[in-house]
């Protein structure tokens, strides 16, 4: 069987994407170097396309500037339920494990970019003639935490342990979808390691995914933790997540869940075969469950270990003109893999009325009272998040994501539509203190604009389960509100929200549309180079002709840090810190 290795899809320009036969951006040379002064970039008028392929990138990566040595701590909120690489599917454990594990391939940062490159394969995938199956080869010499060697069959065991999701839910699930026999193995302790979806020659050091369906995007798909080596030997099930075994440039020194984990220095990681990962700090310590404001207020006044200290957990609204003035060099920030959307149920909601909808939204007004900065959102103006390969953004006029609204145009626009007092509903959190604020600026502005308003409160804890209720009780905010895609790819994005297959609320929009689905099949089968400027027409094309919803926020990721924290830098398709890049002095 004939296999057509990837190529390269280099980001070229601010939104495009370009096709060529090899590397790009320093690719080909012997290390890479990233770039210190990127982390700081604050301009979000217009986002670079990010996640292009480096398919010839090669290691050691560089910091200019960089020292080794020292701690660096991470004092953050959240708490990590699951780290079983197999089973991961956090953005904040995904950024713990690039310290600690490698994949077949990783996302690496090239200035305000984040490209993907082959990690432990030796590129980023080789695919049949028959678009059914992909193979890797393995690097060699890479090895352990221990010195032992990683194999092939490690890999196709650490693929197979994630399909044992009735004993470890909550990982991803596409393997399911697009492996041959996904949707009937049920992982090696319930149906054996004999699985014809993942195959693997040691001897030859090549794994092989055997899929249901074309997959053009399974090199994005591989750079999940998933894929990356798991010794059968050292295995203890659901409690390997205490104790994996590194493969990274970090390894686990203490691990009390829920609490604190600590890392060291692997002596066994090779820098030159790694093309997105450093090795500075001696120790990496993350505290977890601390509070954000005690945290934030700590790192801003910069004594003693808190000048090496740091958190993803963004800006902190007690800092916040810290961080606009005197303190504006100790937080980054960068988009993120997410858009939020105000949806309309399309079956119960005329388009005249969305178009109505869409001139009256009060954007700057509900920003405001929710309290929303800079460091949280800029305004969105499409479906997908731009820094995806390929996207050419056009935009819609009066789809901005930002300004008062025009009410008066807005009344006027029903009154042609002979739906004056139409009537929106909606259901809000009655017990937060922010939604409160939200809904006292927003039910009037929409009255004011000629809707009758029924917003119904509910408990916080009720919200999500009422947004995706199967009926069609209320016409706006129901089923996906926000959407943060798995890869950089436009079938991570537009099928998920918008197929007809979706169940009522389990998409944007409820859209039912057949000629839609298939073209967005026809695309997903298309190589990947091609395939951007297809899904931005269907982006443009639905908010111009269907408008299920109001693009509303390209969220960001942030971090703050003490002033010996250096190269803090946001990767985009993670909205979430490289933390491999960091270093302190």
């Amino acid at each position: 069987m004939r296999w057509t290795k990837v190529v390269a899809l280099a980001a070229a320009g601010s939104l495009s994407l370009a096709a060529c036969s090899g590397g790009s951006e320093g690719g080909s040379s012997s290390s890479t170097t990233a770039d210190p002064n990127a982390a700081n970039n604050q301009d979000f008028t217009k986002v670079p396309a990010s996640a292009g392929f480096e398919p010839d990138a090669k290691g050691p990566v560089t910091v200019q500037g960089a020292k080794s040595g020292g701690t660096l701590t991470w004092n953050v909120n959240a708490i990590p339920e699951n780290t079983d690489p197999s089973t991961q599917y956090y953005q904040d454990v995904a950024g713990i494990h690039k310290l600690t594990t490698r994949t077949l391939t990783s996302y690496a940062m090239r200035g305000n970019k984040s490209v993907l490159v082959p990690d432990l394969a030796t590129n980023l995938g080789e695919m049949s003639d028959d678009k059914l199956s992909w193979k890797f080869t393995l690097k060699k010499g890479i090895k352990y935490e221990d010195g032992t060697p990683i194999k092939a069959s490690d890999i196709a065991y650490s693929v197979k342990r994630s399909f044992a999701q009735e004993e470890m839910p909550g990982g991803p699930t596409f393997q399911n979808e697009y492996f041959k026999d996904g949707d009937k193995y049920k992982g090696p302790w319930k149906s054996g390691e004999n699985y014809a979806g993942v195959t693997a020659d040691d001897a030859a050091g090549t794994i092989t995914f055997n899929l249901s369906k074309p997959m053009q995007t399974l090199p994005y798909f591989a750079a999940f933790t998933m894929f990356s080596p798991v010794p059968k030997a050292k295995d203890t099930k659901t409690n390997y997540q205490l104790k994996w075994v590194a493969t990274g440039p970090y390894k686990i020194e203490s691990y009390s869940k829920g609490s604190k984990l600590t890392l060291v220095k692997n002596t066994n990681w090779d820098a030159k075969s790694d093309p997105s990962r450093t090795q500075y700090p001696d120790r990496i310590v993350f505290n977890f469950n601390r509070d954000n404001a005690t945290t934030a207020k700590a790192i801003m006044a910069d004594n003693g270990s808190d000048q090496t200290t740091a958190s993803y957990d963004g800006v902190d609204a007690s800092i916040l003109q810290q961080v606009l003035g005197p303190k504006k060099n100790q937080v980054a920030t960068g988009p993120s893999n997410c858009v939020t959307y105000v949806t309309m149920d399309t079956t119960t909601v005329p388009l005249e009325v969305r178009k109505a909808i869409a001139t009256a939204w009060p954007y700057d007004q509900i920003r405001i009272a929710g309290g929303l900065t800079t460091f949280d959102y800029a305004p969105a103006k499409s479906y997908g998040a731009p820094q995806v390969p390929g996207f050419s953004f056009q935009e819609t006029p009066g789809l901005t994501g930002t300004g008062k609204g025009d009410p008066a145009k807005a009344k006027q626009m029903l009154q042609q539509a002979g739906k004056s007092n139409f009537e929106l509903s909606y259901y809000y959190a009655s017990d937060d203190d922010t939604a409160k604020k939200v809904e006292a600026v927003r039910k009037p502005l929409l009255e004011a604009a000629g809707f009758k308003v029924k917003s119904i409160p509910v408990a916080q804890s009720e919200l999500r389960k009422k947004r995706i209720e199967t009926s069609h009780n209320v016409n706006l905010y129901q089923g996906t509100n926000g959407w943060c895609y798995d890869w950089p790819g436009g079938d991570s994005i537009y099928p998920p929200l918008f197929a007809s297959s979706l169940p009522v609320n389990g998409g944007v929009g409820n859209i039912k549309n057949k000629a839609l689905d298939k073209e967005m099949s026809d695309i997903s089968q298309l190589p990947l180079e091609q395939q951007g400027p297809k899904w931005s027409a269907i982006d443009k094309r639905l908010r111009d002709t269907v408008l299920p919803a109001l693009p509303y926020n390209y969220s960001k990721g942030s971090a703050i840090f003490g002033s010996k924290v250096n190269n803090v830098q946001i990767d985009p398709n993670q909205g979430f810190p490289d933390l491999a890049l960091v270093w302190v002095g």
